[in-house]
Parts: C-alpha cells; structure tokens; sequence
C-alpha cells in the first residue's frame, strides 16, 4: 500500500534490521522468511530495556487488582495509598534479601566446592540457590566426545540412562567463553548444568567471568551502570547515580557509626563534601544556563509550537503589502462609514433645513 504522506522524521531513521515471517498452508506454520541484524543506530542497554514499548505492559494479577479496586468503588487517594504499601512491603523485602546476601553463608553441598563457593560469594541469596541446583544437576552428566577446533573445542554432553539426549557446548579457551545448545543462559542470565560439566573437565576453580551476568551479583546496586552515547534523559541519569552512591555510602556509614571518632570525622567529611558537591551543582547549572542563552545549543532545545490565530486560512501574513480598510463614502482611511465626518455633516444640513421648513409653517 503506498503512502500518501512520508513518514516523520523522528520516527524514521534509515534502519535496514529487518525481521519478516509467511504463513506456511501446507505445514501450518509460520515461517521466518527474512531475518537481518544490520542496524544503523545503538540497540537500548540492558538497564533500558525496561521502559521499551514491547516491554511495557500489565500482567492478568495486576490488572485482576486493579479491577477489584474499580469494583468496590475505590477513591484515587485510596488507590495511591495501596500503591505506596505495596512498594513499601517490596523494598522491606527486598532489604531483607540484601541483608542475607551480604551478611550470611550458605553451606557447601556439592563435590564442586570451589566453584560453589566462588558462587557464593558473588551471586545473592536467590541467584545462588538456581545456580546451586544447576551445580547439583551436573552430577548426572558426562563428556561423550570432544573435538579440537580452530580457537575452541566442541565438547558432546549426555546423560546417565539418557543417552539420547545430547548437548554440544563451545568452549573458548582464550577468554573463557562458553556456548551450549540448550541455550539456558541466554534465557535466563544463570549459568547451565553442561557449563559445569565443561568447567569440571577443564579443571577450572572460578566461574568464568564471561558466564556471569551482573545484574545476577550482590554487588549490582553499586557497580557504576554501562557507559555508552546513547540518547539517555538526563532524570535518568541522575536517579540511576542517586542509587549507586548511597548504595555506596551504606557500608561507609556503618562503620562510622561503630565509633565516636569515626562517627566525628564522617560527619565532618560529609560536610566539606557537601560544601564541594554543591558549588560543582551550582557552577554546573549556570553553565548551561549560559550556552542556552548564548544559543551555542539552539538546535537541542524544544521550543514553543507556532501559534494559529483562527482555524482554518487565517491569511497570507507574508504579503508586503496588505489591504487597507477604507470609508465606503468618502474613501479615506482611518474611519468607517459609522464615524465618517461627511456623514454627520449631511445629517446636520438635514436638520437645518428641517427647521427652517418647521418655523416657516408655524408662521
């Protein structure tokens, strides 16, 4: 179908990422015809992917409360006061997870003890537990081939009394790197029971930082986030360096709070800190201040639309010459017929004579 009108601008930018699929009759399916990867733009970052349109959208519990809420005829000030327990019950649970992680241990259950306790030691409380099961799972399996390639080695995995199920697993030896079919990490971030049979046959103490998704660690509030040039709000920006600095002052306060001197000199420090962190905010915002002015920036600010006066054609505000209003009598400009002077001066020669007949009569 061809379009009357081009598309915008900014929703168009020349993309050549293609992803179409037909509808087989024969097999009854639906088939991928064309599949192309070639992006002319950065892909969101994984902290990003959350606010994309596609990953936006409400699940069947949630809209079942909302809906319940509608029901018994719920007040909007009611409705918000629900929403901050709910967030308040979440960060309380989320700050017990937090502690548990940090503060506490898990005992040691597999033959895999370092490598357990390597997970341990970076993975929280709940990421520990799957990557536990899947520790516990490898047991049952063993390396039926291998194969030497050029930079990797293709290792075939099966199962005790399920020797029909097979899996191939790449390992990378120059950075570590490891690939399987079954695809598990890519579907769920944790490391799958083949890439401890692999670790285990190549006699590997830690788990490969390449097998390791940060978002999964006890320290990923205080790791900085991804730095990249993509077009990311400046609101954004800010929230997410909030959350990574008092997630790192957290343990700074707690050991200052042990202590009377240390409790002093932190709190001493924290307001020469202050003192410096406000002059940088202040020297900041009045140089943006002045590049906008100056117009160095025109092209980045969103100005005010162009105002219509009338709907519809207002006129063609670009003549040089526009049409002068003029006296429909005598053809002057600056007054109508209304407030014309011959009018009144005609209107006053009517009375006269008007009079001048009326006495006459009279007489």
């Amino acid at each position: 179908m061809d379009r009357k009108r081009d598309p915008k601008p900014i929703t168009r930018c020349g993309c050549m990422a293609t992803f179409r699929m037909k509808y087989d009759q024969k097999s009854n399916e639906w088939k991928v015809v064309e599949f192309a990867l070639d992006h002319n733009h950065e892909l969101a970052s994984v902290s990003d992917v959350q606010f994309l349109r596609s990953h936006r959208k409400v699940g069947e519990s949630d809209n079942a409360q909302v809906q319940a809420l509608r029901k018994v005829k719920t007040r909007l000030y009611e409705l918000f006061q629900h929403v901050d327990r709910a967030l308040a019950r979440i960060r309380h649970n989320e700050a017990i997870s937090s502690y548990e992680s940090k503060h506490s241990e898990l005992a040691i259950q597999t033959q895999l003890g370092m490598i357990e306790k390597h997970a341990v030691d970076i993975f929280t409380r709940i990421a520990f537990l799957m990557v536990r099961n899947e520790i516990k799972h490898e047991q049952l399996l063993f390396v039926v081939n291998r194969l030497e390639n050029d930079g990797n080695r293709t290792y075939t995995i099966s199962e005790y009394q399920r020797q029909s199920f097979t899996w191939e697993v790449k390992y990378y030896p120059d950075d570590q790197r490891m690939q399987c079919s079954c695809l598990f990490f890519e579907s769920y971030g944790f490391p799958c029971r083949h890439f401890f049979t692999i670790m285990k046959a190549e006699h590997l103490n830690r788990i490969p930082s390449t097998c390791i998704m940060k978002r999964w660690l006890k320290t990923a509030k205080s790791d900085p986030p991804y730095k990249h040039d993509s077009q990311i709000l400046d609101d954004v920006i800010r929230t997410a360096r909030f959350s990574v600095l008092s997630a790192s002052c957290s343990k700074m306060c707690y050991f200052g709070s042990r202590t009377s001197e240390g409790f002093e000199e932190l709190k001493s420090e924290i307001a020469r800190l202050q003192l410096r962190m406000e002059v940088l905010c202040n020297l900041n915002t009045t140089t943006t201040q002045d590049i906008i002015r100056d117009g160095l920036n025109r092209d980045k600010i969103v100005r005010d639309p162009i105002i219509v006066k009338t709907k519809g054609d207002y006129g063609n505000t670009s003549n040089p010459n526009p049409k002068v209003r003029r006296c429909t009598i005598c053809k002057d400009v600056g007054h109508t017929r209304c407030k014309c002077p011959s009018l009144h001066t005609q209107q006053a020669d009517v009375d006269g004579d008007s009079s001048d007949a009326l006495n006459e009569d009279m007489v």
